[in-house]
């Protein structure tokens, strides 16, 4: 027995297999779930573990940020408290800083009188510097804006450079200093300097800044702060005591935590007592302690990671050097705490995704079940829609018209009632639109004619006689097919030529109704009045009798004799003349005055 297959054969079978549009539709959507979800599972595992750790990193990162600021915060706060605890005790420093200050104008004035050269002023001013020492340890000393010593009353100052003092905040001192009482005339400052009495040792000093802009100098004036530095070692006790108590309670991811470091290798807040052996456990890569891999920490108070990998587990470290303290603040998280969250997300996501795609192909087998036959017959109707006149009235199939309540108002129910309303709403839209474009072109025509009208009230041009005295230029452009810009010019019965120029404050059809209004009374007026300022108070009057809707125009109204080029005008709420053209329009070259002055009020094109 031979069995012969063929094309026509197999897809018999098919169709015998899938008898329906509804098995079709659901094998399509259990197998493009089924590679959806092996895909996004392939590609996503590594990429979701990737973010997780990322974000958990961040999340360390941004709260060594926090702490960092915090700390720097609360070490500005003490340098602050510090600051005003020497400015309280320094109101001798400021009177001697005075004194200085009144020494230094008298040495100037006396090159300013011619008494003595500039150069002798100064050394006088220097001498007297050096001589300067009140009560040692106290001392004065000046420098100019290349921080230079130029004079000190301290004997050691002389065998140092001044470039090498900083301040508590690290910056220079000289530098700074000069910025500051630059700009506001005086400073204060806290720094280290090496001890008087044994040079092994340091001592702190404070110190008023005063800026001498005569010769670009700055003048100071020192003194010790021994009882200071005690107050803020109090205190820098104290923020210790606080940190170890916020730090103590503090966990990063499941089991990190924070921990200090001073310079001098003491922890300042120590790790917990479970994990007090981390700092001298040696590396498993570059067989050095987590102790002696932080000493190589960047001094430039940024946060740096780096990984330790101990005998027990592998830390993730971020770390950072408080430069002002000498403090290392160090944050280590165990490399399991960081994958962990990963792992579950992942699972999580998985049974998530899994449960989803059981109710998806529960769901797509009732929605398969259902759209076949009525997306058939709405098929059917879309095809014959397009046949249909929309201006006549409408001729839906029963079969149709009735799905929608035959479906229960499901999807498909609801696209058979779109496709009712959108025949509906066709044949709406067809006779409003044939409505508005009758209407439009009505609107279109009346307002051709209306703009025809507007631009047949502008003024004719002027006469040969008048033209050979006078030079007028005007234009005017609306935005839209009519406005209310205004322009007008006639000569008056007195010989003089009678100017207009104005703007309406409303834009269309009432503005240009409102500026033929202004534009006769304007020329009306003028038959009788022959002063500006009078017409305009005439036609202010006109205009205000009936003006509900409270239009006003801006006017401009001038008077020239052309015989004697005397030009008058006056204005009306409109833009006011610049000096030049006042100037202009009194000169004797009435004709360039003219064409400048129109230039300038006339309105630009928009």
């Amino acid at each position: 027995m031979q069995i012969v297959s063929s094309p026509k054969a197999h897809r018999s079978f098919v169709s015998l297999a899938l008898p329906s549009l509804r098995s079709k539709i659901f094998l399509l959507i259990v197998v493009m779930l089924a590679v959806i979800a092996a895909f996004v599972m392939l590609i996503s595992q590594r990429d979701l573990t990737r973010m997780v750790i990322d974000r958990e990193r961040h999340a360390i990162h941004n709260v060594m940020e926090l702490l960092l600021r915090d700390i720097e915060a609360s070490w500005e706060a003490l340098l602050n408290d510090k600051i005003t605890t020497v400015r309280n005790s320094r109101r001798q420093l400021l009177q001697i800083g005075a004194t200085m200050r009144a020494a230094l104008e008298s040495y100037a004035e006396l090159s300013q009188r011619g008494v003595v050269t500039e150069s002798v002023a100064k050394s006088m001013a220097l001498s007297w510097i050096n001589e300067l020492i009140p009560d040692p340890p106290r001392y004065a000393f000046v420098y100019n804006a290349s921080y230079t010593l130029l004079a000190t009353g301290d004997p050691l100052m002389t065998q140092r450079r001044l470039t090498h003092l900083v301040d508590l905040k690290g910056r220079p001192l000289a530098a700074g200093l000069y910025e500051e009482s630059h700009q506001s005339g005086y400073g204060l400052a806290i720094y280290r300097r090496p001890s008087s009495h044994d040079s092994r040792q340091t001592e702190t000093r404070y110190a008023y800044f005063g800026y001498f802009q005569p010769w670009d100098w700055v003048f100071a004036f020192s003194d010790v702060a021994q009882d200071v530095n005690k107050e803020v070692q109090l205190k820098l006790g104290r923020m210790e005591v606080t940190l170890g108590q916020v730090l103590s309670k503090l966990t990063l991811a499941r089991t990190g935590f924070v921990f200090i470091i001073a310079k001098d290798g003491r922890t300042i807040v120590p790790p917990p007592l479970h994990y007090a052996y981390l700092l001298d456990t040696l590396d498993n890569t570059t067989e050095r302690s987590l102790r002696t891999l932080l000493t190589d920490v960047d001094r430039t108070d940024k946060l740096r990671s780096l990984s330790f990998n101990g005998p027990i587990k592998s830390w993730q470290i971020e770390a950072a050097h408080f430069r002002p303290l000498g403090w290392t603040i160090v944050a280590a998280i165990p490399q399991s705490d960081l994958v962990v969250p990963a792992t579950e997300l992942r699972n999580q996501l998985a049974l998530i995704f899994g449960g989803m795609l059981l109710v998806a192909l529960g769901f797509a087998w009732l929605v398969s079940w259902r759209i076949g036959q009525p997306l058939r017959l709405l098929t059917r109707y879309a095809r014959f829609l397009p046949t249909q006149d929309l201006t006549a009235p409408p001729n839906v199939p029963p079969y149709i018209a009735q799905l929608p309540a035959a479906t229960n108002g499901d999807e498909v129910g609801k696209l058979a009632e779109s496709f009712l309303t959108m025949d509906r709403n066709l044949r709406e839209n067809a006779a409003r639109r044939m409505q508005e474009t009758s209407v439009r072109e009505r609107v279109e025509s009346e307002l051709n004619i209306a703009r025809a009208i507007q631009l047949g009230l502008l003024p004719v041009p002027l006469s040969k006689p008048v033209k050979e005295k006078v030079d007028l230029y005007a234009m005017t452009v609306s935005a839209k097919e009519v406005g209310g810009g205004l322009y007008d010019y006639f000569i008056l019965p007195n010989g003089r030529l009678c100017l207009a120029i104005g703007e309406v404050s409303e834009t269309g059809v009432p503005a240009a109704l409102f500026m033929a209004i202004s534009r006769t009374l304007i020329r009306v007026t003028a038959e009788d009045e022959t002063e500006p300022h009078l017409i305009l108070q005439r036609v202010n009057q006109h205009l205000a009798l009936n003006n509900p809707h409270m239009t006003s125009v801006t006017l401009l109204l001038m008077m020239l004799d052309l015989n004697t080029g005397e030009l008058n005008w006056a204005n009306a709420n409109h833009a006011p003349l610049p000096p030049w053209c006042k100037a202009a329009a009194k000169s004797a070259f009435w004709k360039e005055s003219v064409a400048l002055f129109a230039a300038y009020i006339r309105p630009p094109p928009t």
